[in-house]
């Protein structure tokens, strides 16, 4: 494999370095730039974005969605704005390149890869090459092409890779062995693009829930859904960096690397499931289901699993204060719901009231009706959830 392919496949994660790894991959074929890298379902879905592409040539544009969604994903673009705008208004109707590239495409066996550079365009297409040449090229300087694509891949959703480079030296083909290079690198080609659209996809899904994290007072935790750190908030960095949170600490190598109840709750959230876990120094771990983070105002679904860090010592009368107002607790239930929060069991509370178990246990299946809940770890990871929705507002009210 050649160095400059090797480097490129090695920025794919990186997007301050793509576009120099593919620029020097372009000139390691003989190129001076590249002109397009794009990601569609086919030629048709191609051409239709052609002008949309030129109206937004900055690939950022394109990453409200991963190109698995069967979006098309501009990856790489190195032509001139105003050279992209004028080429994709006419290349359809007056470029024999393109007439060649289709009539390849349309021979490609499914998972195959092509190649067309302007010195394999027919005679008696000459005429209409230098026609477009003059009019639409030339002033862009733009020269000798070579474009290639693939035909579909099974692991790939978008199925093709569309992409071409450009010499700005006019009258000058790119040679035999350099399309043929082209076409042979294809395949690695697209599995590059594929992966550098999809990186930046979820890099930019994730940022609207880092900068949420960010304003929020209590501690929260984002993972991926093989279970790497994709970001802490301020509140979980310096509860981290407290020396009673050393589990906490622990905890931000992985969920997999865990303890069981850790490793079974990161399972349950990637289900979507609501729970919760006990982690040493007064901290309670709550998942959180996709609809809690929507309603936080992400509103696309999020790439991984969220986790909230309750402290008992802090959080626990703002949350109560929330579900009592929420769901209309007696003062009797709203004491019990403190003190489950702030880690007693229900005999410790009956023994600090002085009342008997049998009058605690019907608070509590009081408490779980009209919370619509089953067991009590459920009811902690509401409440939770409630300081979420509304931190400051709780806060407030206890002050």
């Amino acid at each position: 494999m050649h160095q400059a392919l090797t480097d490129l496949l090695g920025a794919v994660a990186d997007e301050a370095r793509w576009a120099g790894a593919l620029h020097r991959y372009a000139t390691s074929l003989g190129a001076d730039q590249v002109g397009w890298f794009v990601l569609a379902s086919g030629p048709q879905q191609l051409a239709q974005q052609g002008v949309e592409f030129a109206a937004h040539p900055d690939p950022g544009y394109w990453l409200h969605l991963p190109s698995a969604a069967g979006t098309p994903a501009l990856v790489g673009r190195g032509v001139t704005a105003e050279a992209t705008l004028s080429y994709a208004a006419h290349y359809r109707e007056q470029d024999p390149l393109w007439d060649a590239a289709m009539e390849r495409y349309a021979q490609a066996q499914h998972g195959g890869v092509w190649t067309v550079t302007d010195g394999t365009i027919a005679p008696a297409r000459r005429q209409r090459h230098a026609a477009f040449y003059s009019d639409f090229l030339r002033p862009h300087g733009i020269g000798a092409r070579m474009f290639g694509g693939s035909r579909g891949a099974a692991r790939h959703p978008v199925g093709n890779l569309f992409a071409s480079v450009y010499r700005l030296r006019g009258g000058e083909d790119f040679s035999a062995g350099q399309a043929q290079r082209f076409q042979a690198e294809f395949g690695a080609l697209q599995h590059a693009a594929f992966l550098h659209r999809e990186a930046l996809a979820l890099r930019t899904r994730t940022q609207g829930l880092e900068a949420m994290m960010e304003r929020l007072s209590m501690g929260l935790l984002f993972f991926d859904t093989a279970g790497r750190l994709l970001h802490a908030n301020a509140r979980a960095r310096t509860l981290a960096a407290q020396r009673e949170h050393a589990g906490l600490r622990k905890l931000l190598a992985g969920p997999r690397q865990a303890d069981a109840p850790l490793r079974a709750l990161f399972t349950q959230s990637l289900r979507g499931s609501s729970g919760c876990a006990e982690l040493p120094g007064g901290l309670v771990l709550v998942s959180l289901a996709a609809g809690d983070l929507a309603s936080l105002g992400l509103h696309h679904g999020a790439p991984g699993v969220a986790w909230m860090l309750l402290e008992r010592s802090l959080d626990a009368a703002a949350a109560v204060a929330l579900a009592r107002q929420a769901y209309h607790l007696s003062p009797a239930e709203a004491a019990l719901l403190l003190a489950l929060l702030r880690g007693q069991t229900p005999q410790d509370f009956a023994d600090a009231r002085g009342v008997r178990i049998r009058t605690v246990r019907t608070q509590m299946s009081t408490l779980l009706l009209k919370t619509r809940t089953q067991r009590q770890q459920e009811l902690v990871a509401l409440v939770a959830r409630l300081m979420l929705l509304a931190p400051g507002e709780a806060h407030e009210r206890v002050a």
